[in-house]
């Protein structure tokens, strides 16, 4: 059950890996990666092949490039496809195969929490192999480049902020329930009336921290706004870019980060309730999709680009 602890745990309550939406952004392979994990086996493999161009063309939306700086980025991606396919595949492959055995049993809250803090750090491992280079690539961009990424920064901004934030808590609250009974859905196969009520009941109790987010997310992206601005001579300017990827969330506010604390408990908490009402056939099916998962990394692994 736990193999979808991830989408839950990031639609319902954010924390440390994704709560900033560039290091998302610059970090492009992990996100795409993350949503073949719900797509079919065979795209699994056929989409991973092309993330490379698909990260490129996610990050040049945000600047105009010349020649030497596409060369740059093109380099800098394939290198880190390269590492990952041939250092976290086969890991991506163990883990599913953990996952696959854990849920046969009796899910715990402990064992959630150490798969919780296993996909953070290998997270974490994925942003640090990726962001010295793209710290790099940053060091390369113009004023006039700078400050057309920040445009496009604030226009994204101000799409989401437009998408999300004229929502009446109700209307959030939907939302939220919605995309929690899709994304088990994706996982487990369709929920009985009696297990969409158990989600709903869990997703309601839950923090309303859309507005906090998007304060942190602000400030976060000031604080690389001033990076990119002042642009300070080499190491200063690679070790803040650094640690602005890997601790995004040090300027929280304690209340911001109680909040966030008590929804992942509460859907820790979820998954357990759930977990003991599965059906023999959604069994089955996450059973078969997380070994599906694992073959398709070792073939991955296996290829050259």
């Amino acid at each position: 059950m736990n193999a979808y602890t991830n989408e839950v745990v990031l639609r319902s309550a954010p924390v440390r890996q994704d709560s900033r939406v560039f290091r998302s952004r610059v970090t492009a392979v992990s996100v795409v990666f993350l949503c073949l994990l719900l797509a079919g086996c065979s795209a699994t493999r056929v989409l991973y092949n092309q993330l490379d161009w698909v990260v490129i063309w996610y990050l040049d939306g945000y600047f105009s490039l010349d020649e030497a700086q596409e060369e740059q980025l093109r380099e800098t991606v394939t290198r880190n496809f390269e590492w990952h396919r041939r250092t976290q595949l086969p890991r991506y492959a163990q883990y599913c195969r953990e996952l696959e055995r854990e849920s046969r049993g009796v899910l715990t809250a402990d064992i959630l929490e150490e798969r919780y803090q296993r996909t953070i750090e290998l997270w974490d491992e994925l942003i640090g192999q990726a962001t010295p280079g793209i710290a790099a690539f940053f060091l390369t961009l113009t004023d006039e480049q700078i400050d057309e990424f920040i445009v496009n920064l604030e226009e994204n901004n101000q799409e989401l902020w437009e998408k999300y934030g004229g929502e009446t808590p109700e209307e959030r609250r939907a939302r939220r329930q919605k995309g929690a009974i899709k994304g088990f859905k994706r996982v487990i196969g369709r929920l009985n009336s009696e297990q969409q009520a158990l989600v709903r009941v869990y997703m309601a109790n839950m923090h309303d921290v859309s507005e906090e987010w998007m304060a942190g997310r602000r400030r976060w992206q000031q604080a690389f706004r001033t990076l990119l601005v002042e642009r300070p001579a080499e190491p200063e300017f690679s070790e803040r870019f650094l640690q602005l990827m890997m601790d995004p969330n040090r300027t929280d506010e304690p209340e911001y980060r109680e909040k966030v604390a008590a929804n992942r408990k509460l859907t820790f908490d979820m998954i357990i309730a759930l977990s003991a009402q599965l059906t023999d056939a959604q069994r089955e099916r996450l059973s078969g999709r997380l070994l599906r998962y694992a073959r398709d990394f070792e073939i991955l692994a296996g290829q050259k680009m």
